[in-house]
């Protein structure tokens, strides 16, 4: 008898597995279409047995039910690493592609005007101007197109630095999301370890959730992770601890430098940076060289992953310009022997072995200039040119600085004087300290034009000109010739451009047209005292358009124009962005091929659920029908036995 009432347990177990069963795949069915959600899946086993002896082949058991072994949570966890690491790679370059499509737009390469335009109808100006520089009509035109040059080159330049600082705030943004995942992280941790601590539950609803934000956080930082046995997810950014199971590691920001307001991540326990790609000068090549502790994001290395570290590389540390580029130095070129013959072809050997002298004295200072030249070119590459729109600001700003100073010093060109001054390491209390010479540049008086009618007949009025700097001080100098003979003279001395302060440059955000020639075009240079054109100065406004300028950065070999050089700065950085392109839509493939694999495993069947709903219900009906049969056979034992 009381074996038979045991058996009413078989059924009861029976029932109470089918149900649970049953209420799990219902609950997969209803979150078939919920992103996120893993399929569960339901183990079953036996519960136990009761051994009634042996036999020649083994023990003679009878089974006491069934039971829930276990509700699992059905995910790869090898294809969770794949995914998350491929889209840690898509959102870098995704945001690379990004920050190129949008400064495009500022250039008007996709439209009618592009900036190229401005700078062919300014050459077109120049040839108007020329057949007639004595016209005011031609004059005003000329100056008319340098304003809509300068102007359409300073709103460019305004631009550009305001989606530096848009992208400053992004970094602000996406830095405050990664806390706010780790806090979530941590979150769930608890939790899942509060559900599973009793051994009896399994918290697979908080498992999804955290997954689904170990996702998100994947394509904003480079992570790494780990399940410990309690459940808890120990997480790692950028190889640093930011969840463990006591506590979340958070992240802050700070200025890069005291001179710039643009942030950088840093770990807000210690203040170390986050990642380790923003200017050291410890690292500074110029000073170090040791320069391979410097991680810049490569596909070599796995580092190119995460918005965050993409927005960072599109940004810059700093707001660039012209003198952030190397120009190598050129070297001197040796005298031949032949040029130094008489018309009876004997060698002058003291003019010769004199130039000889001179070469190897600026041959010396030419490999002392290619060493500083080498350094100052291993910087550019580290903490330039990969940062996108701090290295297409410096590259524009570099044509923008040679246009402007080209006209400028065909307008009012400059030689260099020697002159005597106070020896500048002397003592400045003493009244009569030692004096020393010093080359300065000065207004070519004998090349400089004049403007032309009463009252404008004055030289070096520049065109284009500094926002707070003149381009002349009048000074009264003592000249020294190269004979050593000393005159007093008035000079207007050059006021140079100084790297160290951004007021002096002639750069973009810097310049602006000259307002007295706007007003009044006759002062532009272009006569001699007798009110006579020009003509040289017209046609080197013309050829300067022909001239080779340069290269476009210090890895470049290939000396362009004006207009070759912006034709190949728009390649250049149109080339990035069709390889950023490339390589984010080929890892979007990736990431989708990688979330298939993983559908596969984690998403839900509709098919597969309603078999199981009939399979469960199958076996729940079973049950009740194995625990009716045992209930009528107590019943008909009860009533026999009385």
């Amino acid at each position: 008898m009381a074996g038979t009432m045991g058996n009413f347990w078989v059924g009861v177990s029976g029932l109470q597995s089918s149900q649970y069963a049953l209420n799990t795949t219902s609950h997969n069915i209803t979150n078939a279409g919920t992103a996120g959600y893993s399929r569960q899946q339901v183990l079953l086993t036996d519960l136990s047995y009761t051994n009634m002896g042996r036999s020649a082949i083994g023990l003679k058991q009878s089974g006491l039910g069934t039971r829930i072994a276990d509700v699992r949570l059905v995910r790869d966890r090898f294809m969770d690493r794949a995914y998350r690491t491929e889209v840690g790679r898509e959102q870098y370059y995704i945001t690379k592609y990004d920050v190129v499509a949008e400064v495009q737009n500022y250039f008007g390469e996709m439209e009618s005007s592009t900036f190229s335009s401005y700078m062919e109808n300014l050459w077109k100006a120049a040839q108007e101007l020329q057949q007639e520089p004595n016209s005011i009509v031609r004059r005003s035109a000329y100056i008319a197109r340098v304003d809509t040059l300068v102007d359409q080159a300073n709103e460019i330049y305004k631009q550009l630095t305001t989606y530096q600082n848009n992208l400053n705030e992004e970094i602000t943004d996406q830095v405050d999301r990664i806390n706010e995942l780790a806090d979530i992280i941590k979150e769930l941790n608890d939790k899942i370890t509060a559900v599973e601590a009793a051994k009896i539950e399994s918290a697979n609803d908080y498992r999804d959730q955290r997954d689904a934000a170990l996702d998100e956080l994947a394509g904003i930082i480079s992570i790494s992770y780990k399940e410990n046995s309690n459940g808890q997810v120990d997480v790692y950014a950028e190889n640093r601890n930011l969840v463990s199971m006591d506590r979340v590691f958070r992240i802050g920001t700070k200025q890069v430098s005291e001179d710039c307001d643009y942030l950088m991540p840093i770990w807000e326990d210690d203040q170390e940076a986050v990642f380790n790609m923003h200017y050291d000068k410890e690292k500074d090549p110029r000073y170090n060289d040791n320069v391979n502790k410097v991680a810049i994001p490569c596909p070599e290395n796995e580092t190119d992953t995460g918005s965050l570290k993409g927005i960072i590389m599109s940004r810059g540390d700093w707001v660039m310009n012209y003198t952030d580029i190397p120009i190598a130095p050129i070297a001197p070129e040796r005298p031949i022997q032949s040029q130094y013959m008489n018309e009876q072809g004997v060698l002058d050997q003291d003019k010769y072995d004199a130039a000889m002298d001179k070469y190897a004295v600026d041959y010396q200072q030419y490999q002392t200039d290619y060493e500083a030249f080498v350094k100052e070119r291993d910087f550019y590459n580290i903490y330039i040119e990969p940062y996108t729109v701090g290295n297409i600001i410096a590259q524009f700003d570099q044509m923008i600085h040679r246009i402007v100073t080209k006209i400028n010093d065909i307008l009012c060109p400059n030689k260099e004087i020697t002159v005597k001054v106070p020896d500048p390491d002397a003592d400045p209390d003493d009244p009569n300290p030692q004096m020393v010479t010093k080359t300065i540049k000065v207004l070519d008086e004998e090349k400089a034009g004049y403007g032309i009618g009463e009252g404008n007949q004055v030289q070096g009025t520049e065109l284009i000109k500094r926002s707070h700097v003149e381009r002349y001080t009048t000074q009264t100098v003592t000249v020294v010739d190269e004979n050593g003979n000393e005159q007093e003279m008035t000079v207007q001395v050059y006021n140079e451009e100084n790297p160290d302060d951004y007021s002096s440059l002639y750069t973009i955000g810097n310049i602006e047209i000259n307002d007295e020639l706007v007003k009044n075009p006759s002062l532009l240079p272009m006569s001699n005292l007798q009110q006579e054109e020009l003509q040289g100065a017209a046609e080197q406004l013309i050829h300067m358009w022909s001239d080779k300028i340069g290269t476009l950065g210090p890895n470049s070999l290939v000396e362009d124009t004006f207009l070759e050089y912006y034709k190949e700065f728009v390649g250049d950085f149109a080339n990035k962005g069709y390889t950023y392109n490339g390589i984010a839509e080929s890892q979007t493939q990736a990431v989708l091929e990688a979330d298939n694999q993983r559908q596969t495993v984690v998403g839900v069947s509709t098919d597969e659920e309603l078999s199981n709903l009939i399979k469960f219900q199958q076996g729940f009906n079973a049950s009740s029908r194995y625990f009716s049969v045992v209930s009528e056979m107590v019943e008909h034992l009860i009533n026999k036995l009385g």
